[in-house]
């Protein structure tokens, strides 16, 4: 069964996304979405993924974020330390209904979930081509781009504020991966131009029990469909 939910976050803005609760359910995975991302996420991998969970009988909450997607708020309101409440938000809405709450992170999602892996008691952490470090690559990219009057930067659909990009600065989620010991699997396409490759691999030596993914010849948004289908492979059998 798939019901729309609704969490109101700690600024009154309404979190809205999708609970699929298939009968006889044990687990959940948390879904936490990329940078300029939603809850059904590039090519759907979110949504399709949900599906193909709900037919093993595992549950999914994929929600967006404040200020993204369907969420309340606009996206030039957006902040980061915004995304990680909304974020612990959406933990505790799935720990209110399981014990057992898998966390798949995608991009920033990844950051995202490793830097809460310690604040609630996660069985399994999947990451998604995981990010580290928004704020050094935004930062430098906002600094050279033709500005609008108020001083915020343009992207197809999205307009980006130095408070967002400031608001990115200064988080190690490596201090986080060190400290947690339960099973992590980590995917990452060798060719991803938005995250390189070796950001899993640093990922993958800083946390305790990981194992790490690389897919050949694969990019940031495992457009192929046999990288779809090698994503999906490793990540469901890792969340069974």
């Amino acid at each position: 069964m798939i019901k729309h939910v609704e969490i109101i976050n700690k600024k009154g803005k309404v979190l809205r996304g999708y609970l699929d609760h298939p009968e006889g359910a044990e687990k959940i995975v948390v879904m936490f979405h990329g940078y300029t991302g939603n809850k059904t996420e590039h090519n759907g991998h979110f949504r399709s993924l949900s599906r193909d969970l709900s037919a093993e009988k595992i549950a999914s909450l994929r929600m967006d974020y404040s200020c993204n997607g369907e969420s309340d708020g606009e996206f030039s309101e957006f902040l980061f330390n915004d995304a990680l409440d909304d974020a612990l938000l959406m933990l505790d809405y799935a720990f209110s209904k399981f014990q057992n709450v898998i966390v798949l992170g995608f991009s920033m999602g990844g950051l995202i979930a490793t830097l809460l892996c310690n604040k609630r008691p996660i069985s399994k952490l999947l990451l998604w081509s995981p990010a580290s470090d928004l704020y050094t690559k935004l930062r430098k990219r906002f600094d050279e781009a033709n500005k609008l009057d108020d001083g915020s930067m343009y992207i197809p659909g999205f307009i980006i504020t130095e408070s967002l990009v400031e608001s990115m600065k200064g988080y190690d989620p490596f201090k986080e991966a060190e400290k947690f010991t339960n099973p992590v699997m980590i995917i990452h396409g060798r060719e991803d131009l938005a995250v390189n490759y070796l950001t899993s691999v640093k990922y993958g030596s800083y946390f305790q029990n990981a194992n790490l993914h690389l897919i050949d010849k694969c990019g940031h948004g495992y457009d192929r469909y046999h990288e779809k289908v090698e994503l999906f492979s490793k990540s469901l059998n890792f969340i069974k």
